[in-house]
């Protein structure tokens, strides 16, 4: 006879909370399981053994796969955020043998996602930062998806510069697909929330990106006014 221990129970329960429980034919629970149950109001109900054979019981979720479940998309989230941090630092590259003054800011927005990396980005505030916003994205909303308020064609890469204007739009590009993998690896893990700093994080630097496509094409006028932003001028 198979005896199921309260360990089992809160293992499994740690991973995916329930709220019943079948014990198999040929199992008992022991009185700390019995009483575990009992305290979180767990309905429980036991197998027969002809249900045990038309119907196999799901075994027990393996803390070890589901941690090991977790780990995948976790490793999978630090090797895009690698991918985009050496992403920064080509960008930054490429553009000082073009433009210094905007290689400067690619730079700074990377200093800011390295801190993302480590988990230090929670203290940022936008007095330690040198996008204050623009007509487009207010202040009120800097670390807020506001969409590609630049939309980049065909027609921006023949502009004198084409080119920088490319490769601001492929790390932003980059940057907004970072932003859905670290959603899916919370996702992964039901009871766990995603870093609080990394999305606003994110935010923040693809309307920075925005803006300095925006600048970079020489244009005055924002191609975009925030809803929010024209409602409260109106």
């Amino acid at each position: 006879m198979k005896f199921i221990t309260e360990m089992e129970l809160r293992n499994v329960y740690r991973i995916e909370p329930f709220t019943s429980y079948m014990v198999e034919h040929g199992s008992r629970l022991t009185p700390e399981a019995r009483q575990f149950l009992t305290d979180r109001q767990i309905a429980v109900s036991y197998s027969t053994q002809e249900q045990n054979q038309e119907q196999k019981q799901e075994p027990l979720p393996n803390p070890e796969q589901q941690a090991e479940k977790r780990d995948w998309r976790r490793g999978k989230l630090r090797c895009q955020m690698q991918s985009v941090s050496a992403l920064f630092l080509l960008t930054g590259q490429e553009l000082l043998e073009r433009d210094v003054l905007l290689a400067q800011k690619v730079l700074e927005l990377s200093r800011l996602f390295s801190a993302l990396q480590k988990g230090e980005g929670g203290g940022a505030s936008t007095a330690d930062l040198f996008f204050q916003g623009c007509t487009g994205i207010p202040a009120d909303v800097l670390f807020e998806d506001a969409g590609d308020c630049f939309e980049v064609t065909e027609f921006h890469i023949q502009l004198e510069k084409g080119r920088e204007i490319a490769l601001l739009h492929r790390l932003r590009c980059a940057l907004r697909e970072l932003g859905f993998a670290v959603l899916e690896a919370a996702a992964g893990s039901p009871h766990e929330k995603p870093e609080k700093p990394v999305i606003p994080g994110i935010n923040y630097i693809i309307n920075a990106l925005s803006s300095l496509i925006c600048r970079t094409t020489g244009g005055r006028t924002c191609q975009r006014q925030n809803p929010l932003h024209t409602a409260i001028n109106s």
